[in-house]
């Protein structure tokens, strides 16, 4: 994508939405027509943005562009009346309170004009159900599988592990993230969504965040020195996402959690024995250290549809008598209210495998696929699983972290990365919490990578009551198989703080008893640099569908049923907005950029 602007920008717009394939030319504005279509031609725009005065002067060169697209921006308080015919349909009009907002709208509206799509054609048809073959049973693809089940699909799924229902929690490296991590999830309306878009310190003139360690503000859990090619080219395509595209981006991903909210809703009323024994808790709070956080969470919350309203630090001290040490010590200065639940995610996957088997689909467990074979034509003709072909009418992966351990002819897997997360597990017995807490830290690491926490109420593998404190995000490289690499003490300090400074009694009690080990647990969460998931969809031969679902972000098990809508959607030839906005290619095609 190229975008001209043949006006000035705001100061403020220039500073962010400036980059290589958006040319600035306001001088375009005074010079002749025909000198602006011959610089116009050479400079061959996708879109041109220009203020709404421009429209006739605009107008009177189009012809000499025909593959362009303009987008005329203005004040709401001043529209101008314009006779749109001129252009006949390749013009666009966009207005804000402000010229920030209207140029900020003008250029989401360019940016949605060139993404890649990948849908139904128009004469696609819905085909009838047939096998479906799912390589990955995380939450992700467990959920997908219960979809696709109730829309009479025939369904078997593939994983590496063992039966995770078998013995104690399967091996981390051979489970994933699902159930090789803390045995706790939290959903909320800002799960997934798009770091770099919230962080403070990110504009383009920053000192990378990605090339530093955690005590530096940085995202690193490794010498960037020690790092690979491979890694390095992740962290350069990261860098390019320029800011207003990563707000653009966290409020796709904010939307398809707004949506797995009310599908959470109905799956846990169509199927309640899915919640049990998973210490379910349909609510959620947000605590915060200062005023100020808690005044633009507020806002923030709102803006987004999560906030219910904010809870004085009296009641709250009654609500949760577990958080009145650290109330009295200065730690907590405010809450929310906000939409959300929590459960055990290890029991809530188990209960739906068994769900999952009764509705008739087929587990193959300690089967690893290698390998998704093409044809000359690109068409996917089968999975390589234990050496041996597997053939379906359709195929879904869902690898986690584990992308680059499948070899396979697609633009998403080279983009998934890995990025460590690290918890302790605190006794929850005496005074025990009873909400799930999402907690905007303060003191080390706590302006970037770890800046918040999760601490979630549940239950051991004994049933004894349990906290999950869990923090900090820390990118190991491309591979999951970096985390070997990975320097961790960083980390398991921002997690171990936290714990201690909220929860001090029980933080003792654990370390006394050794609950606590030698160092916090630790997982592997698949990334992407755009920071978007990824829902890429290939042909398969025979008129089948492989969809690749993944990268998202520490927030999969949010975005679990809209992901599983999205797939069988694709499946069943029908559009879903995933299709376009989870796009492997959308960040590289409309900044081009090199994957």
């Amino acid at each position: 994508m190229k975008i001209v602007v043949m006006c000035w920008l705001a100061r403020a717009s220039a500073d962010v939405f400036v980059a290589r394939n958006i040319v600035l030319r306001p001088d375009l504005a005074a010079k002749a027509p025909h000198q602006v279509a011959a610089e116009l031609a050479a400079l061959a725009p996708d879109v041109v943005i220009a203020r709404e005065a421009q429209y006739e002067a605009v107008s009177a060169i189009a012809a000499g562009l025909p593959g362009c697209r303009f987008i005329f921006c203005g004040l709401s308080a001043s529209r101008v009346a314009i006779d749109p015919s001129t252009l006949q349909g390749r013009c666009a009009f966009v207005t804000g309170s402000n010229w920030e907002r209207a140029e900020y709208e003008a250029f989401v509206l360019a940016e949605s004009m060139c993404r890649p799509r990948h849908g139904p054609s128009a004469e696609a048809v819905a085909g009838a159900p047939g096998e479906v073959m799912l390589v990955g049973a995380g939450v992700v693809n467990l959920v997908t599988a219960l979809t696709l089940c109730r829309r009479g699909h025939r369904v078997s799924v593939y994983d590496r592990m063992a039966d995770p229902r078998r013995g104690d929690t399967p091996h981390a490296e051979r489970a994933g993230a699902t159930f090789g991590g803390r045995d706790a999830r939290i959903f909320s309306y800002n799960e997934s969504r798009h770091h770099l878009a919230c962080s403070p310190l990110y504009t383009p003139r920053d000192t990378p965040r990605f090339r530093l360690g955690i005590s530096r503000d940085g995202w690193l859990s490794r010498d960037y020195q020690t790092m690979s090619d491979a890694d390095r080219r992740w962290i350069d395509q990261l860098e390019q996402v320029p800011p207003w595209a990563a707000l653009l981006y966290g409020n796709d991903i904010v939307g398809f959690n707004r949506q797995s909210h009310r599908l959470w809703r109905e799956l846990f009323s169509l199927y309640p024995e899915l919640l049990r024994e998973t210490h379910h808790v349909g609510r959620l709070l947000r605590i915060y250290p200062s005023e100020a956080s808690l005044r633009a969470a507020q806002t923030a919350e709102a803006e987004i549809g999560a906030l219910i309203g904010a809870v004085p630090l009296t009641r709250l001290r009654e609500r949760e008598p577990a958080l009145g040490s650290a109330i009295d010590e200065g730690a907590i200065a405010g809450a929310l209210d906000v939409q959300g639940f929590s459960l055990n995610i290890v029991s809530f996957c188990r209960n739906l495998i068994g769900l999952l088997e009764r509705l008739g689909a087929r587990f193959h467990w300690q089967h690893e696929a290698s390998e998704v074979r093409h044809a000359g034509s690109g068409a996917v003709t089968g999975i390589v699983v234990n050496d041996a072909l597997r053939r379906a009418d359709h195929y879904v992966l869902s690898p986690g972290a584990q992308a680059h351990t499948l070899a396979a002819r697609t633009a998403g897997l080279p983009a998934i990365g890995a990025m460590v997360g690290m918890w302790v597990t605190l006794p929850n017995d005496g005074t025990p919490l009873q909400t799930p807490l999402k907690v905007r830290r303060r003191a080390f690491g706590s302006s970037e990578a770890a800046q918040g926490a999760n601490v979630v109420p549940g239950r051991d593998a004994a049933g004894r009551p349990v906290l999950h404190c869990s923090s900090g995000h820390g990118f190991v490289g491309a591979s999951a198989e970096d985390v070997r690499l990975a320097d961790l003490p960083e980390l398991a300090r921002c997690v171990m703080e936290t714990a201690e400074e909220l929860f001090g009694d029980k933080f003792r009690r654990a370390r006394e008893s050794g609950m606590l080990g030698e160092r916090p647990g630790f997982c592997v969460r698949p990334w992407t640099p755009s920071g978007l998931g990824v829902l890429e969809v290939q042909e398969a031969d025979a008129g089948g569908k492989m969809v690749l679902s993944g990268g998202h972000n520490t927030g999969g098990f949010a975005q679990s049923p809209a992901v599983a809508e999205a797939v069988a959607c694709a499946l069943e030839a029908r559009p879903h907005a995933m299709h376009t906005l989870y796009h492997p290619r959308r960040f590289a095609d409309v900044f081009e950029v090199t994957l």
